[in-house]
């Protein structure tokens, strides 16, 4: 698989953007705009290349950029992993409905954000899963683990829905421009 040097220069832009947006609003917990900008990188770019902007922008946040430290391992890679998987799920969310770029789109921005808002919830809720998993094995205490992630999960599944609703017609006209010129 190659890259155009057009392709690689909106990967690392798209890979700094999720990390430059995840810096300011650290102290309002699990409310983060890196898993619209990861899924939002496989929209444009297709399944493998967001799923490489996913492992590079989470790679990047998790060994250097976070203030918390370097995660224990199990839980970098679930990182890691999601984040890999939320880009490839991109890709596959525009192969899948190639209808929004027909020109009767206007008919279909409700479908279309219905979408976005339910990869919104589903994506989400599997990064929570996997990450949570993986802070349960680390931790060895399953059950307090699972009950005590539920308020942030939920935290975080909400407010990915509403981002990935709000922000999916930003994404839509960003996507239209970007294949127009490719």
């Amino acid at each position: 698989m190659s890259f155009s040097a057009r392709k690689l220069a909106l990967m690392g832009v798209l890979i700094a953007l999720a990390i430059a947006l995840k810096l300011p609003i650290l102290s309002v917990p699990n409310v983060e705009f890196f898993t619209f900008i990861v899924f939002s990188s496989g929209y444009l770019l297709g399944m493998i290349g967001g799923a490489v902007v996913g492992v590079i922008a989470m790679s990047i946040y998790t060994s250097f950029v976070t203030p918390y430290g370097f995660p224990p391992l199990p839980i970098a890679l679930a990182q890691v992993l999601s984040m890999a998987l939320i880009g490839f799920a991109g890709g596959l969310v525009f192969r899948l409905d190639r209808s929004a770029f027909r020109p009767d789109f206007s008919s279909r921005t409700i479908g279309v954000i219905l979408t976005m808002g339910i990869s919104g919830l589903a994506l989400t809720l599997f990064y929570d899963l996997l990450t949570n998993l993986a802070t349960a094995l680390v931790v060895g205490q399953f059950w307090p683990v699972m009950v005590a992630a539920v308020p942030f999960s939920l935290l975080h599944i909400v407010s990915n829905v509403v981002i990935f609703v709000v922000l999916s017609p930003l994404l839509l006209k960003m996507a239209r421009f970007h294949r127009e010129k490719v």
